[in-house]
């Protein structure tokens, strides 16, 4: 049963080691049992040039996290990760490993939760008759881009050849990954380029189904290895249950490659996925099983932000760009204030029902009323953690600039209340809502967001005065935008960052009843102020005036609705009722008014 596998197997690590010794460093990557074949195999092709003491360049292993994994193949991989490091160290190979994350900004939690970004779906996720997956460009593409070319930097520095990536790609996988395999021409024997341009090798290639299974059978027992493998063998089962969870408990390798392709034809991706569609078949086969329960409500709110998306009164009515003579438009967009505070709300609750989970289960198993299993004992570990302190305060820096925010701090309070207070949001079982055309109310007129109240964005006349005292060492008490603007002192870095130790000592121990009574009398912009002036949070390198346009107009909306004493449902209908139509706005600009240059 093994021969024809092992065959295979030294064929393929006979090609790693050829372009080992060509001068070529490998990268490998972990993701689902295809990669983990490929790992091990190029770990093995390591190990032999380093046996036989020849020079070779350093090699890497990486994965992407895009903040949002399947939670138990997240925390597998992470093992995984751990073991490569443990076995370099053993046999003193020259392998890292490296973990490509998305930008703080670009996160799922920032992204949508903080700044409104409406989630992928297969009804929003097509471009011009072909789908599109701006998620997977963001949260994968884009990071793994980023550290592959830290990577080339590195490995040139070194003297060292052009970077091969090892890919799990297989023909047999499914007909589209085979068709676009064909097409890109990859190979085997041979490093190929793709179409970013990079040169990789697939030593699955022309591997069934079967084939992986076999090969990770044989690695299952210790024993019987036909050489030494970073994974244990707890590692190898787990590979195998997370699959066989997530295909109904069916999967084996008994099988040949028609009757295993539906068993095990499911992939896990991100926990909360809408572009899979109306169902996560996989993750709700998951969820059946005792030891992956714990993501069931994690995948209640996946369906939650599905049936939801079409429900318009949870969108925001105010525009985000400003028209060149002075309107905004007034139209259901991205998810509203009062939505995205219900969807943090839904999040911490999870974490928090997590952290009593894991509790909970450790004593149980401590008092034997659970059998002391390996399954039983990593669940005595909190699984999740969805929101962590970064991107908390990246949150909150984003609702501070929202007209509808009701003081500072406002994603930090809630975070208190969730965590200090002990309150607990469920997530609520929602009928789908049908897709519908989205209206356009009219264009309100904001001249250049002062027509009818002031505004000074990111501006802070307290820290000014206070900054030659508290920050001596600074050039500035104050800063200016790439537009010349004053607003409060800032620092920039290459992207949107947060220092994640400042954060979690803030949120976690600073904030006390205090801070979070203290806070309610103060506008929320004050906090998007204070994490600017305490350097917690940087912004992007040339970027700061889009973030004081981003201040000011939510700054307007806020003193609007302060100045005409409205609540945000009455901010809303004012808006609507005193909008412009489309026709009288397309009047106005065949007028050439240029109301925005004038009040400026």
């Amino acid at each position: 049963m093994f021969d024809e596998i092992i065959l295979k197997m030294e064929a393929a690590i006979a090609v790693l080691m050829g372009l080992i010794h060509a001068g070529h460093p490998l990268c490998g990557t972990v993701s689902g049992k295809d990669s983990t074949c490929a790992t091990i195999l190029m770990l093995e092709a390591v190990r032999r040039v380093a046996l036989a003491n020849h020079a070779q360049p350093s090699h890497f292993i990486s994965t992407a996290n895009t903040t949002i994994e399947n939670v138990s193949l997240g925390r597998h991989i992470e093992t995984t990760l751990e073991e490569i490091d443990h076995f370099a160290d053993r046999h003193a190979l020259s392998v890292t490993t490296h973990v490509a994350t998305p930008s703080l900004a670009a996160q799922f939690v920032v992204s949508t939760i903080g700044r409104g970004t409406l989630v992928r779906t297969p009804q929003n996720g097509v471009r011009n008759g072909k789908r599109i997956r701006a998620c997977a460009t963001d949260w994968k593409v884009i990071p793994q881009g980023r550290l592959r070319i830290a990577l080339e930097r590195n490995a040139a520095a070194s003297g060292d050849r052009e970077i091969v990536t090892v890919l799990g790609n297989r023909l047999a996988e499914s007909t589209s990954r085979g068709t676009a395999m064909l097409e890109r021409g990859e190979s085997a024997i041979a490093a190929v380029r793709d179409t970013r341009g990079a040169l990789a090798v697939s030593p699955l290639r022309d591997w069934s189904t079967d084939d992986v299974w076999t090969m990770l059978t044989l690695f299952a027992d210790e024993a019987k290895r036909p050489f030494p493998c970073a994974f244990s063998q707890r590692t190898i089962e787990r590979l195998s249950d997370l699959y066989r969870a997530a295909n109904d408990g069916m999967c084996g390798v008994v099988l040949g490659e028609d009757g295993q392709r539906a068993p095990c034809g499911s992939r896990m991706g991100c926990v909360f996925c809408c572009v899979a569609g109306e169902r996560d078949s996989s993750l709700e086969s998951m969820v059946r099983e005792p030891e992956h329960a714990y993501m069931e409500g994690l995948n209640d709110f996946r369906n939650y932000l599905l049936a939801t998306q079409w429900d318009l009164s949870r969108r925001e009515l105010v525009g985000r760009s400003l028209s060149d003579n002075g309107y905004i438009r007034v139209q259901p967009d991205v998810i509203s204030y009062k939505e995205r505070v219900n969807l943090l709300r839904y999040l911490l609750t999870l974490d928090a029902l997590e952290v009593e989970r894991a509790e909970q289960h450790d004593a149980d198993l401590a008092s034997g009323r659970i059998p002391d299993t390996p399954e039983n004992r990593e669940l005595c570990e909190v699984q999740f953690e969805m929101i962590t302190p970064a991107q908390l305060l990246a949150t909150d820096f984003m609702w501070s600039m929202h007209h509808y925010a009701p003081h500072a701090f406002p994603a930090i309070s809630v975070w208190f209340e969730v965590h200090r207070l002990g309150r607990r949001y469920p997530i609520p079982q929602v009928e789908t809502f049908p897709k519908v055309p989205i209206p356009l109310h009219g264009w309100y007129r904001v001249g250049g967001f002062d027509a009818e109240a002031p505004t000074d964005g990111l501006r802070d006349y307290a820290a000014e005065q206070w900054n030659p005292y508290r920050h001596p060492e600074r050039p500035s008490a104050y800063a200016q935008t790439t537009g010349g603007e004053r607003t409060v002192y800032f620092e920039e870095s290459d992207q949107l960052d947060v220092d994640a130790s400042r954060a979690c000592e803030f949120v976690t121990c600073t904030f006390d009843h205090a801070w979070y009574a203290r806070v309610q009398g103060h506008a929320a912009i004050e906090s998007a102020r204070f994490w600017l002036n305490e350097t917690m949070l940087t912004l992007p390198a040339g970027a700061s005036q889009r973030y004081q346009d981003m201040a000011t107009r939510g700054q307007y909306f806020a003193r609007l609705a302060e100045r005409l004493n409205l609540s945000p449902a009455e901010l809303d209908r004012h808006l609507v009722e005193n909008a412009i139509s489309d026709a009288q706005m397309r009047g106005i600009e065949g007028q050439q008014m240029h109301l925005f240059p004038l009040a400026a």
